[in-house]
């Protein structure tokens, strides 16, 4: 399995998403899931020679999309999003309904957004859905060129991210989740493994993976006691009925170590070689870094090259989809000193 680039899966759509503002705890701040995240990355990485930049075969379409969401949640989304008028409008969730049984839907678009959309962090503006359809296309692109077997890794660079993004939810800057397209479309070579290591736990990809048992998702976030999504992501959370063992979640506590952080990375790889799964899809979210401004962890720029190296090490096929980090100065390094060791440790497998 050497290499020495990574195929870069990249789309220009990404920026028609690029909502201003947030709230966060009584204040409107800059929003932080902003273009730049994904422009540093793709352009260090080209012009280092470690990412090899691919043309984008073309977005998602909605059948694509149904294996793993609900129809209605998606027709919702593509339908505000074609009503906003104004390049710079947004609609944002501001009620939310008790969940517990199916709410009754408002005439209103903006009284629907709460009954789908988790928290008010995925405003829906005039470009989102072409937004997420591209970033699903890289995604299911990045899974289709290891189904040809043209390459055994590929990262797709994808923006708005998506693993807190659910069968019939979306939330916390996520609409649709791009892990889990790719992991179902992988599934044709067996069973597949996805690992989360972003800091926030992937609420959305357990959810629509919680009852299947040829995935198994294996999650390194912060405690949900302390971080959100606060619902999920705890440790007796292992599976559904039809999928027990098939969910592995190690929530870590603030301040931990890049050395305590690889300790935890080395438990969960040890599971997903137990797993022997055929492909390998990782969340890959650089928001464990120590200088990120949602972290509370203190993870060094240097272990991002001894967590690729770790995962490569696994020595099966790997798609990379884009999550989360917010230190967006840093976000290349990051991902330079990832992929550095990634490819590093495959030269010698």
């Amino acid at each position: 399995m050497a290499a020495s680039t990574i195929p870069l899966l990249y789309s220009a759509s990404h920026t028609l998403h690029a909502p201003l503002t947030e709230f966060e705890q009584g204040k409107i701040i800059g929003y932080r899931e902003t273009p730049e995240r994904v422009e540093g990355i793709y352009q260090r990485l080209v012009s280092r020679g470690i990412g090899r930049a691919t043309p984008a075969a073309g977005s998602a379409g909605i059948d694509d999309l149904c294996v793993i969401h609900s129809l209605k949640m998606l027709d919702y989304m593509e339908a505000v999003s074609y009503s906003i008028r104004g390049e710079q409008d947004y609609l944002y969730a501001d009620f939310f309904p008790i969940r517990g049984g199916a709410p009754t839907l408002p005439k209103s678009l903006a009284g629907r957004l709460g009954a789908y959309c988790t928290d008010p962090y995925s405003p829906i503006g005039q470009g989102t859905w072409k937004a997420s359809l591209a970033a699903a296309g890289l995604a299911l692109q990045a899974a289709n060129m290891i189904l040809r077997r043209e390459t055994t890794c590929a990262y797709a660079l994808c923006r708005p991210p998506g693993h807190h993004a659910g069968p019939d939810f979306f939330g916390s800057y996520c609409y649709i989740n791009h892990a889990a397209l790719a992991a179902r479309r992988l599934m044709a070579l067996g069973r597949v493994a996805v690992l989360d290591i972003d800091y926030h736990h992937g609420n959305g990809t357990q959810a629509i993976f919680w009852d299947e048992p040829r995935v198994l998702y294996a999650s390194l976030h912060i405690d949900p006691n302390l971080d959100f999504p606060y619902f999920s992501g705890y440790r007796h959370e292992t599976g559904g009925s039809q999928a027990p063992g098939s969910t592995l979640n190690l929530p870590l506590p603030p301040g931990t170590t890049s050395a305590h952080y690889l300790q935890a990375l080395d438990s969960l790889l040890q599971t997903i070689r137990a797993f022997q799964p055929a492909a390998l899809v990782v969340s890959l979210g650089f928001d464990p870094y120590q200088d990120d401004p949602l972290s509370s962890f203190r993870v060094e720029a240097g272990a991002y090259s001894a967590i690729g190296a770790r995962i490569a090490f696994l020595n099966i096929p790997t798609v990379f989809v884009q999550e989360g980090g917010y230190a967006v100065e840093a976000l290349p390094v990051l991902a330079e000193n990832f992929l550095t060791g990634f490819l590093g440790s495959q030269e010698g497998l």
